[in-house]
């Protein structure tokens, strides 16, 4: 059931489209997250919903309401910005106290909200600490508690975890997703990661230059990207794009890439039989590596030895052509040396020359 609805959201800023007709639904209890890189319009879609800005056209509603016009105030929304409002001269308890205060509750239902949410967000230890002995994580998890104590029907997180170490980033994520279903609250969480909405979201939308491109499961938008925009996106490390020709005959594709090599497939799906002018997708991790020849493989060079966390990336060179490629790091390779690679075609992506949208066969 549609909780949440955003629907054919427009904003300009000096005549320069920020939001493009944007229109997506969220259910009661779902994490939503958004993707795009920086300037992709996610925190003006944001402050939106919130209602801190208003849309050029457009309607938000909630529950069924439309909140268009709705005061901020008056919406029920939470928002935590990519750097949490925490006062530094306030103890962690009166940070978090201070939404119920300025509602002038009494002190003791302060106290106990207050002490609830923190030890919701395994805070308690810090509320009567000041933020300046914070990590960059408890910093983070204060300003959500100052948002979360005021109960909001919708919590909007933009960039939560962006200016947190890779190590803190990883526990957060994993914090937020199951804090999110132990208390059941509706998030729409916004990031420049396309990995981190992945790995968070229940579902995903990748927005780019303003646009929202494609909804859908984190599994299905990397499986199944819509166009080459997305499929370059999602994919990291960036994925290997040729330009080549499609034949489709018997049930049987023919892909010639760029005169460098070809690739074979049997169709999943009725193609008509011809030729069409196409771009190849492949993920470096659909690329395997040897370094002795085997039948059908196809040879290489390698150039180029990248360290890539756990794994390594390897740029290779066929004759003019370059292609990348992962693996883990106990295959000891040189630069220079020639290699031998095979490409899974179950996972190789087409798309159309002229139009850059997916093809299926």
């Amino acid at each position: 059931m549609t909780f949440l609805e955003v629907k054919n959201i427009v904003k300009e800023f000096r005549g320069k489209p920020a939001l493009k007709n944007i229109s997506f639904e969220v259910s009661k209890g779902e994490l939503f997250s958004i993707a795009g890189p920086p300037t992709a319009g996610k925190t003006t879609l944001l402050k939106i919903i919130a209602g801190l800005l208003p849309p050029d056209s457009g309607k938000i509603y909630l529950n069924g309401r439309n909140i268009t016009e709705t005061p901020p105030s008056e919406r029920n929304i939470g928002m935590l910005f990519e750097i949490p409002q925490v006062y530094p001269n306030l103890t962690g308890f009166e940070n978090i106290a201070f939404p119920l205060r300025v509602k002038k509750l009494p002190k003791s239902e302060i106290r106990k909200e207050v002490l609830r949410i923190a030890e919701l967000l395994g805070i308690t230890h810090l509320l009567d600490r000041y933020p300046s002995t914070y990590s960059g994580g408890e910093y983070q998890r204060v300003g959500l508690a100052r948002v979360l104590v005021r109960n909001p029907e919708v919590l909007l997180l933009d960039e939560p975890f962006r200016n947190l170490d890779a190590k803190i980033q990883e526990f957060m994520r994993t914090w937020l997703k199951k804090l999110q279903k132990e208390i059941g609250i509706t998030v729409i969480h916004a990031t420049h990661d396309p990995l981190e909405a992945m790995a968070v979201g229940d579902r995903v939308g990748i927005m780019l230059k303003g646009e929202l491109k494609q909804v859908g499961r984190p599994d299905e938008v990397y499986l199944n990207p819509m166009d080459i925009e997305v499929a370059e996106y999602v994919t990291i490390p960036a994925i290997n794009l040729f330009d080549g020709t499609l034949r489709v005959k018997g049930g049987i594709a023919e892909i010639d890439v760029e005169g460098a090599f070809s690739l074979r497939k049997r169709c999943e799906t009725r193609s008509d039989e011809g030729e069409k002018e196409v771009m190849i997708g492949i993920r470096p991790h659909d690329v395997s590596l040897d370094i002795n020849p085997r039948r059908d493989w196809i040879k290489t060079t390698l150039i180029m030895i990248q360290p890539y966390g756990s794994e390594v990336l390897f740029l290779l060179k066929l004759n003019d052509k370059y292609i990348r490629a992962v693996a883990e790091k106990t295959m000891m390779l040189t630069e220079g040396a020639e290699i031998y690679i095979n490409i899974n075609t179950e996972n190789i992506l087409l798309f159309d020359r002229e139009t850059k949208k997916r093809i299926i066969i």
